[in-house]
């Protein structure tokens, strides 16, 4: 039987036409290891040839969910490199955080890194988007994965996790037109996420804990037991008032009004039909 050694580190992305921002995102990427690898949904325009000008490797796969590709490329990717760290193409590092994933990846204490984002909306940079900044991207092979849901998921792991410094920075290039047609289709995964019975899949638990993404999870499931014509109105208020939403400036009360409200009102739109159907 044929020894592999395994290499230190592999950065994966999941593209779907990006080629606005992938560029980016790999000059960052690379200053950490220069193995990239890309799984594309059969991108359409200049992703995939810019990915092989930064000698990147690249697989074609069909979307099916964000949960069923990252799983996929993770078991795939499982024998040939102890470390991988999963990145959307529109998430930049920043110095800080290449910094901190290098010394990390020197003298590793532990097995799992949670790194920060920094959201944008309409390509400016929000410091109050009251969404939760953490995430789980840095991780030894075979010590985490995807959450089986279709929207919203995070990824898990049963071991202890550090924290990495600086932040990768969520450039969202779209424009307001496209970003709203994205959450359409969005708001109709979450509201499908609420009928689905998930109780004997493995997926991130909300607990009111010192961990901030149980914790945002724990928050979201109370956020549901609340009556459908009132809660995104009390979300809309909390984000924009509670979480300082209003000191971003016109841009904050804008990202608030439509991932807070019109984005939630849309799902609660989708549950109401769904809840219809299933009477009829």
């Amino acid at each position: 039987m044929k020894y592999t050694v395994k290499k230190k580190i592999v950065i994966i992305f999941l593209t779907f036409n990006s080629d606005k921002i992938i560029s980016k995102s790999l000059k960052s990427a690379k200053k950490v290891t220069n193995d990239i690898v890309i799984v594309d949904s059969y991108s359409k325009d200049k992703t995939v040839e810019i990915c092989k000008r930064h000698n990147s490797k690249i697989f074609y796969r069909k979307f099916k969910n964000y949960s069923d590709q990252r799983n996929w490329i993770i078991n795939k990717l499982t024998k040939k490199y102890t470390w991988q760290l999963h990145l959307d193409a529109d998430e930049i590092l920043d110095n800080k955080a290449i910094n901190s994933i290098n010394h990390c990846l020197k003298k590793s204490k532990f097995e799992a890194y949670l790194i920060k984002r920094k959201d944008y909306f309409l390509k400016i940079k929000l410091n109050f988007s009251g969404l939760n900044p953490w995430h789980l991207r840095l991780f030894k092979s075979n010590k985490a994965f995807c959450e089986d849901k279709l929207y919203d998921q995070h990824f898990i792991t049963s071991v202890p996790t550090g924290k990495l410094n600086g932040f990768m920075h969520d450039i969202n290039h779209m424009s307001l037109s496209k970003w709203k047609k994205q959450h359409l289709i969005w708001s109709k995964l979450e509201a499908k996420n609420n009928f689905n019975n998930i109780s004997n899949k493995k997926f991130l638990k909300g607990d009111f804990n010192l961990d901030q993404r149980t914790r945002t999870r724990f928050f979201k499931n109370y956020y549901y037991k609340f009556p459908i014509k009132i809660r995104v109105y009390l979300l809309f208020l909390y984000r924009l008032i509670f979480k300082l939403a209003f000191l971003d400036g016109k841009i904050g009360v804008l990202f608030c009004y439509y991932q807070a409200f019109w984005f939630r009102m849309r799902v609660d739109e989708e549950i109401q039909d769904i809840i219809k159907s299933k009477k009829l």
